[in-house]
């Protein structure tokens, strides 16, 4: 029985900042020293401290697993009130499209002058934007270097390759109830770039039952995963061991700039698919 155990560590690189306004909102407030994070969802605190914001965040969700000593202000379907009232935040993040963005929220920030930052998070692209965001909110030349370090790791991650694998990938997450990766989710999109050809069709999320493994037939399964180690003797009963490769990071699970680290970790499990077939 073999598996491929990849490790990533996230790398975080600090840059300071702070966040952009609606149009309907006031004029945002680039002075560091007033500024006051609020963010409802994980992807959003993710890549606000990777980006060096997590000194100046003042709320969180309830799912923000690296801020847990900010108290919880609400989250994408639920807002507390009093709780984001009393932390008084010049600026609330929120992983929604701007015109998506619930009424209590709107009502709340221009009572209180506060600015909202509404971004949707679904891919690696979606987190550029959010860094140029950043960056054109703090127009200092630190900052803007800064965030073009991270914005360049994820234009590298997704660099095309030169030559395209012949394996055909399957990225499943291999819980109770397996999940495939498609073409246009972060880890979909970081695979087609390193040269391996996804089997699934649709572009996002699908929900799989072992016989769809097994139909699906892949050459290479990769099982993203925050936990190590994990237990494959389901996934196991429907795909050889030699096809398995785990690729393991802490934060796998939430899109960042972070994840721009895992281009690596796959190329590594691409060539030694192709170097085990030969």
């Amino acid at each position: 029985m073999r598996f491929s155990i990849v490790l990533s560590w996230c790398v975080t690189l600090l840059c300071m900042g702070g966040g952009v306004g609606c149009e309907h909102q006031e004029a945002p407030r680039t002075d560091a020293s007033e500024i006051r994070i609020a963010s409802l969802s994980p992807a959003m605190t993710t890549t606000l401290q990777q980006a060096g914001l997590g000194p100046l965040m003042v709320g969180r969700s309830a799912f923000c697993r690296e801020a847990d000593d900010l108290p919880v202000v609400g989250d994408l379907q639920h807002i507390n009130a009093e709780q984001l009232v009393r932390v008084n935040p010049s600026h609330v993040f929120v992983q929604r499209p701007g015109d998506a963005v619930g009424g209590v929220l709107q009502k709340l920030a221009q009572e209180h002058g506060w600015t909202i930052v509404s971004q949707p998070i679904v891919d690696l692209p979606d987190v550029v934007l959010l860094l140029d965001r950043i960056a054109s909110t703090v127009p200092h030349e630190g900052v803007l270097q800064k965030c073009r370090v991270l914005s360049a790791g994820i234009a590298d991650a997704l660099r095309k390759a030169s030559a395209t694998q012949l394996h055909r990938v399957l990225i499943l997450s291999a819980e109770q109830s397996p999940l495939a990766w498609g073409r246009d989710t972060y880890l979909g999109q970081i695979v087609e770039a390193a040269g391996g050809r996804n089997v699934m069709a649709d572009n996002r999320w699908t929900p799989l039952s072992l016989e769809d493994v097994v139909r699906l037939n892949a050459d290479v399964v990769i099982v993203p995963t925050a936990i190590d180690p994990m237990d494959l003797a389901t996934l196991e009963s429907a795909v050889d061991a030699e096809r398995i490769h785990i690729l393991y990071s802490p934060s796998i699970d939430i899109p960042g700039p972070h994840l721009a680290s895992l281009r690596l970790p796959i190329e590594c499990i691409l060539q030694d698919a192709a170097e085990h077939s030969q």
